[in-house]
């Protein structure tokens, strides 16, 4: 059985489990063992559970010999002691809906929505009168609906909210705006900030601290709820809770299932808790898409909820009154304050998320600047790729400020699909060092002044976290050491104590969540891969402020752009049910 999984492609840790559950399987049957791999193999690229009646369906499994359907496949399953019910206590759990859970997953899936429809409640506003004032001194010049407006005021007026958004729809707006009016509710309220990355997290301090507000910590998730190395459960949980009124999280997109239960677990009942996002990024690098989820519904209002909102901030909605499990909790901002209707980048995320590959090629035919190159040899590509970053290599040869080489870094990026491999992160990352030693660059000392680094791993102590940004650059006595800019201030740091890390010319577009940069070089693959779809595509595009440069074979983009990755959770059913 093992030789058969490793020829069908499953990975050793599929493999591995595969193995353990079948000794653990008194019925020794071999379809408990390979549904097990198949699980396994489904966690790994991001579902919580396994599909069985679509993996019938997969033709990739025709030689695993599965039962003739979904229903023998189901009563093989049941006669396993290592396959439970719902609400039993087995490694394995079965649904009614033919969905297959280890048991963990299963059971953040139920703790989070449980949590979640407990507080779908609404708030009594303590100084309506105050609220009202604010929203009347908030000029707009938004024709239609001004969903920031809503966004805030749902947030001020329910325990729980969910905030979804593209690029430039006002999202750090909304939050400056809701901690202006949470304090004129309650000048105690005691709030708490946070993102699941480091970078996340340190951009929305900066909004805050730019906006004069003190006193107010942005962290990570992480941090926020005392998860460490040692400790993956947290410091905090239902019987040692935070004390903290509100909590808001920003990009909400990348929190994964288990970390949204040991966020729900951690939050006293009576706390708010609301999430902003973009619902259409890539999801969570770990199982799960809880803001997907989240925003799977069309937004619904009820009538009280519209009445309230026409008197405080005289904005109308149209009441939907059908009770459904989510109403008012959910907002979708709708109007981009950084892309015009005329701009090329909100054209083309646009014509991304339509999934129809026309709209696309209709963008890059009319798009004022170059948006696509074609694949090309890398000769070219290298061409291309050192001319993004000219300004930054001619500032580490005029040996300019710190200060200044920080910054023309940050200004563009190219982005890459795939770690490995033709057009991958590491390829282009080695080709541009060979670029550069061209010009007499000393990159072959492994540190060398101007190599940019991306930390891969947190470090708490010295408050450097996984996806921060620096180069390694010579101080003022001509030492090299690694420089970091948090808060518009420099931070240097010993090469012997960085935590891991790695050259960061190129990043995967993954480690990309989060950043923004004016010039973005998106780089997919030469040749079809799973890992290729709308969502990563249209996530690479709105890193982008002012450019953005595709380059891929038309076929590759095509597909691409055709391709959903919709992971399979249960989280949306339980929440409707």
């Amino acid at each position: 059985m093992m030789k058969l999984l490793r020829q069908t492609g499953f990975s050793e840790l599929a493999c591995q489990f595969a193995k353990f559950i079948k000794r653990l399987d008194k019925t020794d049957d071999d379809i408990v063992a390979v549904t097990a791999a198949l699980l396994s193999d489904a966690n790994s690229q991001g579902h919580v559970c396994l599909n069985l009646a679509q993996t019938m369906s997969n033709e990739h499994y025709s030689t695993l010999a599965l039962p003739e359907n979904t229903a023998a496949w189901i009563q093989r399953l049941k006669q396993s002691n290592v396959v439970g019910e719902a609400g039993e206590f087995a490694p394995l759990i079965l649904t009614e809906h033919g969905m297959l859970y280890l048991y963990r997953y299963w059971l953040d899936e139920q703790y989070v929505a449980n949590a979640i429809r407990q507080r779908c409640q609404p708030m009594v506003l303590n100084n309506p009168k105050q609220i009202q004032q604010l929203f009347t001194d908030w000029t707009s010049n938004i024709d239609g609906i001004d969903w920031q407006k809503v966004a805030v005021f749902m947030a001020l007026t329910q325990q729980f909210s969910v905030i979804s958004g593209g690029p430039g729809t006002g999202k750090t707006t909304i939050v400056l705006r809701l901690i202006t009016m949470l304090f004129a509710e309650n000048s105690e309220i005691k709030i708490a900030l946070a993102a699941p990355t480091g970078k996340a997290a340190a951009r929305l301090q900066q909004s805050i601290n730019d906006s004069g507000y003190e006193g107010i910590e942005s962290k990570t998730l992480h941090r926020l709820l005392g998860i460490t190395a040692e400790n993956q459960q947290g410091r905090y949980n239902t019987q040692r809770p935070l004390a903290i009124d509100i909590v808001i999280v920003d990009e909400a997109s990348m929190i994964d299932i288990s970390l949204m239960a040991l966020l729900m677990a951690a939050l006293p009942e009576n706390t708010r808790i609301v999430l902003l996002g973009d619902s259409q990024q890539l999801a969570s690098v770990e199982s799960g898409a809880v803001l997907a989820n989240l925003c799977q519904q069309t937004p619904q209002f009820s009538t009280a909820f519209c009445d309230d909102l026409v008197g405080i901030t005289g904005i109308k909605l149209k009441a939907s009154n059908n009770n459904a499990a989510l109403e008012n909790t959910v907002v979708e901002l709708q109007h981009s304050y950084r892309f015009d209707q005329q701009s090329d980048i909100g054209q083309l995320a646009k014509a991304v998320q339509s999934g129809d590959i026309q709209p696309v090629f209709d963008v890059i035919s009319t798009a004022q600047t170059p948006i696509w190159q074609q694949q090309s040899d890398l000769a070219t590509l290298l061409l291309s790729v050192s001319s993004l970053y000219q300004p930054f290599f001619e500032a580490i040869s005029n040996d300019a400020t710190p200060l200044v080489c920080l910054q023309l870094f940050e200004q563009q990026r190219v982005l890459c699909a795939l770690k490995q491999g033709p057009q991958s992160v590491q390829s282009v990352n080695d080709a541009i060092e060979r670029y550069i030693q061209k010009q007499s660059w000393r990159t072959q000392q492994g540190f060398y002044h101007g190599r940019p680094i991306m930390v891969t791993q947190n470090d708490y102590r010295q408050q450097l976290f996984n996806g921060d940004t620096g180069l390694i650059l010579r101080d003022a006595m001509g030492n090299l050491k690694a420089c970091f800019l948090f808060d518009n201030t420099l931070h240097w740091f010993d090469l012997a104590k960085l935590p891991a890390h790695e050259t960061a010319y190129a990043i995967t577009i993954h480690k990309s969540q989060g950043s923004e940069f004016d010039k973005v070089c998106i780089l997919l693959a030469e040749e079809e891969n799973p890992l290729l779809t709308r969502e990563l595509l249209y996530t690479a595009i709105t890193r982008a402020k002012k450019q953005v440069m595709l380059v891929c074979s038309k076929a590759i983009l095509t597909k691409t752009v055709m391709t959903q990755h919709q992971r399979e959770t249960g989280l949306a059913r339980l929440l409707e049910s």
